[in-house]
């Protein structure tokens, strides 16, 4: 990959992979990158699962990875008669949320997509803010937010009618992961991670194509493209637990390139081991899929809101 002009008009420069690449020949290599993993993991699912692929939502925050990401599922599904159709969340964050929402409208609006939203008030009876008042969580706020996300976006997909769900996790996100769940020794969780290759009754499986992109790529291709995003980190965002995988991250890609692809690869390697992930289990509670017999985290954190 590469032009004449590469080096003379660079705007990249890939450490781990050492190419040097002008805007042109970004484009070309980032736009088959990305459609290259969402094909292969689309075939994948309908290869394991003997399904045709006829609805496709796509989780929506308005933030820069989830608007590529709707872009390159645009350009995926082209001619192919599959719909697209936008899942938002509103976790009621004051400040934020109504500013990147209004993003993902307008990017679904030009591309003709239409988008709904959910809220965590319709969802528990209360926003975000206020559950962190009258239930303030011993750790950060991802914890329960992102409980809540999931279970949030798995309903939309499922009253949607959607076959598959596309998410804009990128490189640093999926890598930080998959570090966590090897820090924690939690093989068990990462086979379930996503892209999902099989269908299990009452969760929508959820694909990821940007998941070998590196965050500061997708941010210079959303810029370069004029693509309308929201650029801002979530108020709650800074006591995460993540955040130290992400420095941790960071500081090995810094001195030995490459080390966030290699956690994919490795992971993958993981699962070729694993014919298929244990099925998932109605909650005896709610009836959502959950991972054990027990009730799931849902019901046991915020049953007293939905009662």
């Amino acid at each position: 990959m590469g032009c004449k002009h590469c080096k003379d008009n660079p705007v990249i420069s890939r450490r781990y992979s050492g190419e040097v690449l002008c805007k042109s020949c970004f484009f070309k290599s980032f736009e088959k990158n990305a459609q290259k993993e969402l094909r292969k993991q689309v075939n994948l699912l309908i290869k394991n699962s003997n399904i045709e692929i006829k609805k496709i939502g796509i989780g929506l925050s308005g933030g820069k990875d989830s608007t590529v990401a709707l872009h390159v599922l645009k350009s995926y599904v082209g001619e192919r008669n599959i719909e697209i159709i936008g899942l938002s969340v509103d976790e009621g964050i004051a400040n934020y949320r109504s500013e990147s929402l209004n993003c993902a409208a307008s990017e679904c609006k030009k591309l003709g997509i239409k988008l709904e939203i959910f809220s965590y008030k319709e969802l528990i009876g209360i926003t975000l803010g206020e559950l962190l008042i009258e239930k303030p969580p011993q750790g950060s706020p991802c914890s329960p937010c992102g409980i809540l996300r999931r279970r949030s976006l798995n309903q939309m997909a499922n009253k949607s009618n959607v076959d598959c769900l596309i998410l804009g996790h990128n490189l640093d996100d999926f890598a930080q992961t998959v570090l966590m769940n090897h820090a924690r020794g939690d093989i068990a969780r990462l086979s379930r991670m996503a892209p999902h290759k099989y269908i299990q009754k009452g969760f929508i499986p959820r694909l990821l194509p940007l998941r070998r992109l590196p965050e500061q790529e997708i941010y210079l291709y959303s810029i370069l493209k004029e693509m309308k995003f929201h650029d801002g980190d979530c108020p709650h965002s800074g006591g995460a637990q993540r955040n130290t995988f992400r420095d941790i991250l960071m500081k090995l890609e810094k001195e030995q390139p490459g080390t966030r692809h290699s956690l994919v690869n490795g992971m993958e390697k993981i699962r070729e081991n694993i014919s298929k992930p244990e099925d998932l289990m109605p909650c005896p509670t709610c009836g959502e899929p959950s991972g054990s017999p027990e009730p799931c985290v849902f019901c046991r954190e915020f049953a007293t809101f939905v009662a």
